[in-house]
């Protein structure tokens, strides 16, 4: 069984900008995947660290420093499942976002992504696609991450809430 965490637009200098429940299950996972929109490159090498495995791609918001380290998008594989991460690079509105994502992506079964900073998850045409929100607690929200199981079993996906 593979324990991964997904966060997203973290927005924040360093790990000491997240929650630290959530900081903990990013060094539990096996892999940490991270959808975009780190904007600081201290981040995201805090993130290699702490992860046993790490998956990103860049967002949007991130500097060219960051560009430079990670792809636009990525596909991996975990059990037998592909898995496609994104962000939209050049931003954009956030209503109708997966119609426009699942074109960037063929035979996968699980799409993560980030930038609207709202949490989904809802299966279309068989596709998983998972926005585990925001990865920092603001006015407005708490801090969120996806949990995705897989295993013999099947695929398990959560959205797991940090204060």
């Amino acid at each position: 069984m593979t324990r991964i965490v997904v966060i997203s637009d973290t927005h924040t200098r360093s790990l000491k900008g997240l929650p630290q429940g959530l900081v903990k299950e990013l060094s539990e996972a096996d892999i940490v995947v991270h959808c975009g929109d780190y904007t600081y490159l201290v981040l995201l090498e805090e993130l290699r660290r702490v992860a046993r495995r790490f998956i990103g791609v860049y967002g949007n918001m991130d500097p060219r420093e960051i560009r430079d380290e990670l792809p636009d998008k990525t596909v991996f594989e975990v059990e037998g499942r592909r898995i496609g991460v994104i962000h939209p690079p050049c931003g954009g509105p956030p209503w109708g976002i997966e119609k426009d994502i699942a074109k960037e992506f063929e035979g996968v079964d699980i799409i993560l992504f980030g930038h609207t900073h709202d949490v989904c998850h809802e299966t279309i045409g068989g596709v998983v696609f998972l926005n585990p929100g925001q990865a920092y607690p603001s006015f407005r929200t708490a801090a969120s991450a996806g949990i995705v199981t897989i295993g013999q079993e099947g695929m398990d996906v959560e959205i797991r809430m940090f204060e």
